[in-house]
C-alpha cells in the first residue's frame, strides 16, 4: 500500500515529467522555426548580392511586372522622351517585396529565439552550462550590492 506522500511525489513527478517533455517539443520547435528563418534570410542576401553583381538580372522580371501592370500605358512623355513609369512601379513593387520577405524572415528568427529563450528554462543553468563548456576564463562580474527596501522620498520641493 502506497502512503500519502508516495502518491504526491508519482504526481508531482509525471506533472515534472511531462512539463519538461512539453517544454523540450517548444525549444526544439522554436529551434526550427529559427533555422527556416535562417535559410529564407539566406535566400534573400543572395538575391540582393545576385542583383548587385549582375543588375540585368532583373530586367526580365521587372519588364513581366510592367506588362502585367499595363506597360506602355503608363509611359510619361516629357520633352519628346518617354519615361516608363510601369517599369519604376514594378521595380518598386519587387523592391517593397523584397523587403517585407526579409522583414517577414527576421521576424520568423526573432519568435523562435522568443520561444526557445522562455522554454529553455532557467538562465543560472544556461550560464552553469557556457561555464562549463567554456571554462571560467571571463572574469566574474562583481556582486551588486542588494538595497535594503526603502520607501523613496518624494521628489520636488520640500516644504
Amino acid at each position: 500500500m502506497m502512503t500519502m506522500a508516495n502518491k504526491e511525489n508519482a504526481s508531482v513527478s509525471v506533472v515534472e515529467t511531462a512539463k519538461s517533455v512539453v517544454s523540450l517539443i517548444a525549444t526544439c520547435l522554436g529551434l526550427a522555426i529559427i533555422i527556416i528563418g535562417l535559410r529564407y534570410a539566406v535566400e534573400v542576401f543572395q538575391l540582393v548580392f545576385t542583383i548587385l553583381e549582375s543588375p540585368a538580372y532583373l530586367t526580365g522580371v521587372i519588364q513581366e511586372m510592367a506588362r502585367s501592370i499595363g506597360g506602355q500605358a503608363f509611359d510619361l512623355v516629357l520633352d519628346g522622351r518617354a519615361v516608363p513609369l510601369a517599369n519604376i512601379m514594378a521595380l518598386t513593387v519587387y523592391c517593397c517585396g523584397a523587403f517585407l520577405i526579409a522583414w517577414l524572415t527576421l521576424g520568423l528568427m526573432h519568435t523562435g529565439a522568443k520561444i526557445v529563450s522562455l522554454t529553455a528554462g532557467d538562465r543560472s543553468a544556461v550560464k552553469h552550462l557556457l561555464q562549463s563548456a567554456f571554462g571560467k576564463s571571463s572574469p566574474r562580474k562583481a556582486a551588486v550590492p542588494v538595497r535594503d527596501a526603502e520607501p523613496r522620498a518624494a521628489s520636488g520641493p520640500h516644504s
